[in-house]
């Protein structure tokens, strides 16, 4: 929030709560902040996307540039039949969660560990009238189900390369900016509860975590159609056989066309898919 919004706010509020107590006060000013939040509205081929300004990061990127990815924009408009379901692993504040869902013919599963990036996401999801088509949880994808420490590089909403249960991402060591406790669950034990549908499609884009929560989802691997994971740093130069092993013996094969689509960061992985 920019001085002179809040300025405004403390004086109008200093209006509306003459002689009143200080708790009054303070709430007042809460409520106030509040309804001057922000929003940005960003323009898709499938309609206009609305987003709760929390902090620089929660504004996303234009679709059309490289940075906010084409090629996963491309991937779920052209891969996701209707009533298809979308498990969106690294949601953030819910880009491309809200983009598979806008049309209202697929549903969406988002994991955020994030605290505050998932209330950005949560305040999305309202924004765009998605409760019924997104169910979002905070939740981190993991080898193992436990309780573990988010390491955050920043702390605020809409971050990334934050990184579960080191300090370390996908480009390496970071300085640690904050801690938060998480339940990190296997998407095989996701896949078991009760009221979750289970995917026909994956995004997984963790920050340099990809090779750990696929290593905890190989029956759910068995049966999605195709799986999108982002593929750079740690990933690229250590992991890069080990995930692709754990996709093979999936059934899935990559779809090379894709490498150099967008930002090229991001694999497609397809079953039984012409190419």
């Amino acid at each position: 929030m920019s001085k002179t919004r809040s300025n405004i706010i403390k004086g109008l509020s200093s209006l509306l709560t003459l002689g009143s107590n200080q708790r009054t006060k303070v709430k007042t000013y809460a409520r106030l902040a509040g309804s001057f939040k922000q929003t940005h509205t960003i323009e898709t081929d499938r309609g206009l996307l609305k987003f709760r300004v929390d902090s620089p990061g929660s504004v996303p990127q234009d679709p059309n540039s490289v940075r906010s990815e084409p090629e996963t924009f491309e991937w779920i408009r052209t891969s996701l039949k209707p009533g298809d379901i979308l498990w969106d692993i690294g949601a953030n504040i819910g880009v491309f969660s809200l983009y598979a869902a806008i049309e209202k013919t697929n549903k969406v599963l988002s994991l955020e560990p994030s605290a505050e990036s998932y209330a950005t996401l949560n305040a999305n999801i309202r924004l765009n009238g998605l409760d019924e088509y997104i169910q979002a949880l905070c939740f981190a994808g993991s080898k193992e189900t436990n309780l573990l420490d988010l390491f955050m590089k920043d702390t605020a909403s809409g971050a990334s390369h934050n990184s579960i249960g080191s300090s370390t991402n996908q480009f390496g060591e970071f300085d640690v900016n904050g801690f938060q406790s998480v339940i990190a669950i296997k998407l095989d034990d996701l896949d078991e509860i009760k009221g979750v549908s289970s995917p026909n499609h994956i995004k997984l884009d963790v920050d340099g975590k990809e090779l750990e929560i696929l290593q905890g989802a190989i029956k759910t691997l068995s049966q999605v159609d195709s799986i999108l994971i982002e593929i750079e740093g740690i990933n690229l130069n250590e992991n890069l056989d080990s995930i692709e092993e754990i996709i093979s013996n999936a059934g899935l094969e990559e779809d090379i066309n894709w490498r150099n689509k967008g930002s090229g960061r991001n694999r497609l992985y397809w079953r039984n898919k012409t190419k």
